[in-house]
Order: C-alpha cells, then sequence, then structure tokens
C-alpha cells in the first residue's frame, strides 16, 4: 500500500481561497477580532495617533491590540516572535489584516500603553459579568510568585551584604599578613608585592560598591536591594527564595473566571486583603449576599476589620498560634476568653485576669497574665516559660476575629472551595501557558502583561463555555 503524497510545490492551481475562508468558524481568532472591534480604545486609554500628520503612517491600534491578545492567548509573548508570527502565522495574518509590525513597534505600542491593559481587561470582566458568566456569589483570592527579569546574584540583602563584606575584610587581612611574612622571610620582590597589592587594591574597591550600597539601602530603609529590576523583592516561592513580584487574585466560582488582577511586590499576602477586596466590589458592584474566601496567608487583624466594616462576608481561618513551650495544648485557642469577668480561663481550669494595656504596630491590645496562679501550677513549664506566668494579649476588636472563626468553622464546605477556585487560574496561566516570570521590569509593566495574561485566561475559558460563533454574535449584537 503506497504512502499519502502531498502536492507538488511547483504545481499551479486554480482554486483561489481569500484569507477568510481559510479561517473556521469557531477558530478564537473569531472572538479576539469582534471584541477588539467593539471597544473604544480612547475609552481604554490607548494612545491614538493623528492620521494626516506627516512621516511614516502609524499602525491601526486595534490590530496592535489584537495582535497582543492573541498572543498572549497562544503563549507568544516576545515582541521579536510576534514579529515572526505575523509573516508566517495565517491566522494572524487574517486578525491584524496581513500587517507585519516590526519588534520596536510592538513593544513600543505596550510601552506606551501599560494601564490601558488594565482597562481592556477590566472591560472584558464587564463583559462576562453582562453575559451572566460572572454571578459574584462566592470569591476567592489568592496570590502567586511570579519570577521577575532580576537574578539572585543581582538581588543584595542586608545580611548578605554584612556577609560579602566579612568575606571581603577576612581577604584583605590574609593578603596584608602574606606582605608581612615575605617581608620577614626577605622575600620582597617587585612582582610578589605587585601580585599581592593588586589583589588588596580589588577586594578594597568591592569594599567601597559595597559600601556605598550599604549606605542607600540605610537612607532608603530597604532590606534588599535588586539591581536589573529595583521594584523586584526577593520571597519565598514553592518553598525557595526567588526573585519575583507577587500576583494577586480575584476569582468567581461560577465558571473560575478572574475578576482582576493585581501586582504587587508586598513579599506576602497579609496586607493585600481588604485592597483586593475593594477592587472586586468595584467591579462587580458591592453585594451584601458575596461571600468571600481568603486562605491564612491573609490573616492580619486589621485587614480583616476593613473588610467586616465594609459590610462583606468573609470566611478566613487564621494561622495555628504556638504555645511559648512548643506544647499545643497550651496555644492561645484553648484559653477561653470569659466576657462577663474579662478573663482568660487555661486549659487547667485557672483564670487569667486583666493586667495592663499596651500596643504593637499601632493596634491596641489588653495583657492578661497568670501570675502566682501560674507559678505554682503543676504544668507550668509546658504552658509558659514567663517568669510572671502566661501571658495572653488580646486585641481591642477580638471579638470580631472570634466570630470570624466561628462563621469560617460553620461554613466549613464553603470556604474549602477556596483551592478549587483560585488554583484552576493559577494552573493554567503557569502549566499551560507557561507563564512563570514576566518579560517586562517594573509595577507598570508587569501589570500590563498580568492584565493581557489575565485577558488571555479568560478568552481560553470563554472558548470552552461557549462556541465562538455565540460569542462573536453576542459581541456585534
Amino acid at each position: 500500500m503506497g504512502n499519502v503524497h502531498g502536492f507538488s510545490r511547483d504545481q499551479i492551481s486554480f482554486q483561489l481561497l481569500c484569507l477568510d475562508e481559510m479561517i473556521d468558524k469557531e477558530n478564537p481568532v473569531r472572538a479576539i477580532d469582534a471584541f477588539v472591534e467593539s471597544l473604544c480604545l480612547v475609552d481604554m486609554g490607548i494612545k491614538e495617533y493623528k492620521k494626516h500628520n506627516p512621516g511614516q503612517q502609524p499602525y491601526e491600534r486595534k490590530d496592535l491590540l489584537k495582535l497582543f491578545i492573541y498572543g498572549y492567548f497562544n503563549k507568544i509573548r516576545s515582541s521579536r516572535s510576534l514579529e515572526i508570527e505575523c509573516k508566517r502565522n495565517i491566522e494572524l495574518m487574517w486578525l491584524v489584516n496581513g500587517i507585519r509590525p516590526d519588534h520596536g513597534t510592538i513593544s513600543l505600542f505596550l510601552k506606551e500603553n501599560r494601564k490601558g491593559f488594565k482597562k481592556v481587561m477590566r472591560t472584558f470582566t464587564y463583559l462576562l459579568k453582562g453575559w451572566g458568566l460572572i454571578d459574584g456569589k462566592l470569591i476567592a483570592i489568592d496570590g502567586t510568585k511570579i519570577r521577575a527579569q532580576n537574578s539572585k546574584k543581582n538581588c543584595i540583602t542586608s545580611n548578605g551584604l554584612t556577609k560579602k563584606m566579612n568575606y571581603i575584610d577576612e581577604k584583605i587581612e590574609h593578603y596584608l599578613q602574606q606582605l608581612e611574612q615575605i617581608a620577614q622571610e626577605n622575600e620582597l620582590t617587585e612582582e610578589n608585592v605587585s601580585s599581592i597589592e593588586s589583589k588588596i587594591d580589588k577586594y578594597q574597591k568591592k569594599k567601597e560598591y559595597l559600601t556605598e550600597i550599604k549606605k542607600k539601602m540605610n537612607e532608603e530603609e530597604k532590606n534588599q536591594l535588586t539591581t536589573t529590576d529595583p521594584e523586584s523583592r526577593a520571597m519565598k516561592n514553592n518553598g525557595k527564595i526567588d526573585v519575583a513580584y507577587n500576583m494577586q487574585s480575584s476569582v468567581d466560582n461560577k465558571h473560575k473566571l478572574i475578576v482582576t488582577l493585581d501586582v504587587v511586590n508586598d513579599v506576602n499576602d497579609q496586607s493585600q486583603l481588604s485592597s483586593m477586596v475593594s477592587k472586586t466590589n468595584e467591579i462587580l458592584s458591592k453585594n451584601t449576599d458575596r461571600v468571600i474566601v481568603a486562605d491564612t496567608g491573609y490573616y492580619n487583624a486589621k485587614e480583616i476589620k476593613d473588610c467586616l466594616d465594609d459590610g462583606n462576608t468573609l470566611y478566613l481561618k487564621p494561622q495555628k498560634k504556638k504555645s511559648m513551650s512548643g506544647d499545643p495544648t497550651y496555644s492561645k485557642d484553648n484559653f477561653q476568653y470569659q466576657k462577663e469577668t474579662d478573663s482568660y480561663r487555661c486549659p487547667q481550669g485557672q483564670e487569667l485576669p486583666y493586667k495592663e494595656n499596651t500596643s504593637k504596630n499601632g493596634l491596641k491590645y489588653k495583657r492578661y497574665i497568670g501570675g502566682d496562679v501560674c507559678l505554682s501550677c503543676p504544668v507550668y513549664s509546658l504552658c509558659t516559660k514567663a517568669k510572671r506566668g502566661r501571658n495572653i494579649q488580646r486585641w481591642e476588636h477580638e471579638e470580631l476575629i472570634e466570630k470570624l472563626k466561628e462563621d469560617t468553622e460553620a461554613n466549613n464546605e464553603i470556604y474549602k472551595k477556596r483551592s478549587q477556585i483560585v488554583e484552576h487560574p493559577f494552573g493554567t496561566i503557569k502549566r499551560s501557558f507557561g507563564y512563570t516570570f514576566f518579560l517586562g521590569k517594573g509595577l507598570d509593566s508587569v501589570n500590563a502583561e498580568a492584565a493581557l495574561i489575565g485577558v488571555a485566561y479568560n478568552f481560553k475559558r470563554l472558548t470552552k463555555i461557549k462556541k465562538v460563533s455565540e460569542i462573536v454574535e453576542l459581541l456585534v449584537a
């Protein structure tokens, strides 16, 4: 049985096809095209050029926006790769009407319209909400680390700086001793002295450079300095330290669609809760029936109070508190507050009375101390090491935290959905798209990239929920 052969490259064909006939009616590029055509770029903040100015005429801004959305949708991000695709990709030729911008033009479009991409994503979210694909009843908030364009070698921490300077001091001292030893042994030669002095000079210059960096860090009150991308930070990422950014997301439960994304350089999530809740409510409009879930990384008393005071329903599990002795039996969670006597009852049944007021990080607390009762307790060493006995601090709004804990435990089945909701987009973005690092530098650039990633992800989900022809019909209606 013979093999299947294609047609000859030299064969002349009389069959003529236009580009539109080569693009299937259910091809996602048709949805991207319809979406961008429905936008008013001026409202999006996309920079437009006057078409009657002298000189080279600009490309249509909508074509360049389509190019970026298509690229991120298909795992093509760099301007040089997009330039190549414009010359060989039939889908892209159809989408951008055959234009062939160079990589400089493509990257400049991104640079000039960073804030515009965030508005494009927000507009897309409004569309999804209007079509009933985002209902806003259950929202999960979480963050993930995305690597920055800054190597670990170009990240200097205060501790690392001290170690480097100590090492340099040791090397300088070593070479000075070597010079002294050579002098004592009468082996001084111009070659020996010149070699050692050049090494000492090299280390002294390094020390001067590091001293300047240390001075700069002290002046700016920073405990780390990233030299390639100054706005990135060293942070924990899957059990290791990476120079990265923290991408925050708000995800709707109904179809796992992203409501909003925000990139920050905070090394953890503790100060991001109220900000993300506020941005979510701004886009979806406030709803008293909305439930917001977040993991223990967001557990911050002040942030929680701000969210609850704003009328939000929040489920969030507290971080496990440890006993000073390490025995979990005597953690603060096992001490019961008694409102009528304003005291705490310990696991042994003894009372810790209120003693004094205190404050920490701008928050006011009451302090409860066991005193002599603790010192005579048979399990004193298992509970605490404090000389005044067990010490419990209670925040002035602790009842809000206690109510939150009760509500979260009572609605544990809802809370357990958190990981199913929010890990879906993170898995797709990092594993399917492969977007584990940013290409740009600085918060403005990476936020623009995050917006394009969000649009690409939501388009990918949308094409799984509805047919492309249905999407196009909704957009052109």
